[in-house]
């Protein structure tokens, strides 16, 4: 059973007597303990695919269709319940880690305070869950880590901590946008282990979107293809990957490194 189901999704904004449709007719699932890759170009809408689930579409954006959350529906629900789910049941880490993060406040009081708006635990709680999942996410010396400000983490480690604030309400969904973009290669594997793992762990619902094909073929369990804010494809990585069915899809593939592509 899904977590989340979207079903003929539609965005447009209008400004003057232009409208300009953002997404159109976006239907797929999110499963619990599976990541499910997003990829397209600039403009294809996956991000805003990921920021409709999370409530924060543009405003004055007009959004129809259906995003199923475990049976509660999210198009059309109020922002304040919204908010209520955010952070909590639905999360999100984006791709700039270091704009995620107050400059001058400890990373420790940032992820206690999210964790204290949200439950009803002590300072001193709250610190030691930080720490805790500080840890899970292998930042190095967590104990010392929730006493330091951002500028003094590299941007893998700041992502990590991104990671541990997001997971810190124990959420059932997990939207990473473009999460390893800023980071090199080395790096980069190691951020998408740990979003491996978190997902198998924790049983995660996990949206991972990128422009990066490579990314979706080492991690992705399922692959959705997005053109122009419309899905043109979908399916087990496997088969997206050896056999495309959409000329778009073969072509992302066809640009990566050592492709191989079934006739």
């Amino acid at each position: 059973m899904s977590t989340i189901s979207i079903r003929d999704l539609n965005l447009s904004v209008t400004a003057g007597k232009k409208t300009t449709h953002i997404l159109k007719d976006v239907s797929f699932d999110l499963e619990a303990g599976r990541i499910t890759g997003v990829a397209g170009a600039s403009g294809s809408g996956k991000t805003q695919t990921g920021l409709a689930v999370m409530g924060l579409s543009p405003a004055g954006a007009e959004l129809s269709g259906s995003i199923d959350f475990d049976g509660v529906e999210l198009v059309g629900m109020p922002a304040k319940q919204h908010n209520r789910l955010r952070g909590v049941q639905l999360s999100m880490v984006f791709q700039d880690p270091a704009s995620a993060f107050h400059p001058m406040l400890t990373v420790g009081d940032q992820i206690t305070d999210h964790l204290r708006h949200h439950q009803k635990v002590s300072k001193k709680d709250a610190l030691a869950k930080a720490v805790e999942i500080l840890g899970r996410t292998r930042v190095p010396h967590p104990k010392e880590a929730v006493k330091k400000y951002p500028h003094q983490f590299s941007g893998g480690q700041l992502q990590r901590i991104a990671f541990a604030s997001a997971i810190i309400c124990d959420p059932k969904v997990l939207i990473a946008d473009e999460p390893t973009t800023a980071l090199d290669v080395t790096v980069q594997a190691g951020i998408l282990r740990l979003l491996r793992e978190l997902c198998d762990d924790l049983d995660l619902a996990v949206l991972l979107v990128t422009h990066d094909f490579g990314v979706l073929s080492s991690v992705a369990d399922t692959i959705v293809v997005m053109k122009n804010g419309v899905v043109v494809e979908t399916g087990e990585r496997e088969a997206v990957i050896t056999a495309p069915q959409h000329e778009y899809t073969r072509s992302l593939i066809e640009s990566l490194p050592g492709a191989e592509v079934s006739p």
